[in-house]
């Protein structure tokens, strides 16, 4: 998608908190950058307002609500988003010539994947000095906090302050095998059935 030619439409975020996934076209927004800037700015209203939007409760990607009014979510609730749009005016991102892994523990999710600093800069120390920002994690992978993989993408933002634990590592608490294996042959039963499997029974399947 070329920046230049980008017009509102043609941006678009997903939103984590601990509970609910929003997806929609954020209020005043162009580019990575500006949503960074938005997100990071202490003047700026507690919430941002995404148009067009649509919400589901965490972990159930069917049935989203489509939400015929403005959503407004607090930034201090997001764990991470994902951003579809131009990159434009976020140079900062690519021309941070050090590069490296984190693993970052932010409840419910693990967030493992790069992060680029200044030259020079201890991996422990960068890392803390981004802790109080949003900042973006390239080559990104998602996993629940037991370690069974919710997704990946190119590059996502985190919220620092919802982190709780991180480390300068490319390894992340795996998942128990058998306990993986039990949840997908129980969500392949519930597919087989056509009917959704709710958190709970899924969670006590597992057990």
């Amino acid at each position: 998608m070329e920046g230049n030619s980008a017009t509102r439409n043609d941006v678009r975020v997903e939103v984590v908190t601990a509970a609910f996934v929003a997806s929609g076209v954020p209020e005043g927004v162009r580019d990575l950058g500006r949503f960074l800037e938005n997100l990071n700015n202490p003047a700026i209203a507690r919430h941002i307002e995404l148009r067009q939007a649509t919400v589901r409760p965490l972990y159930r990607a069917a049935s989203p609500l489509v939400v015929d009014a403005p959503l407004l979510v607090r930034r201090d609730e997001i764990v991470f988003a994902t951003f579809e749009g131009p990159h434009i005016a976020h140079d900062v991102v690519r021309t941070a010539t050090a590069d490296t892994p984190c693993l970052l523990m932010a409840p419910p999710f693990q967030i493992q994947g790069t992060v680029s600093f200044a030259p020079g800069a201890q991996p422990a120390q960068a890392i803390r000095s981004v802790l109080g920002s949003f900042f973006a994690v390239r080559e990104a992978r998602v996993y629940d906090a037991e370690g069974y993989m919710l997704g990946e993408g190119e590059q996502i933002v985190v919220n620092g302050a919802a982190v709780q634990m991180t480390a300068s590592t490319k390894r992340h608490i795996e998942a128990f095998a058998e306990k993986a294996g039990t949840i997908r042959r129980a969500e392949r039963a519930h597919e087989a059935a056509e009917e959704p499997m709710p958190v709970q029974e899924r969670v006590e399947r597992a057990a």
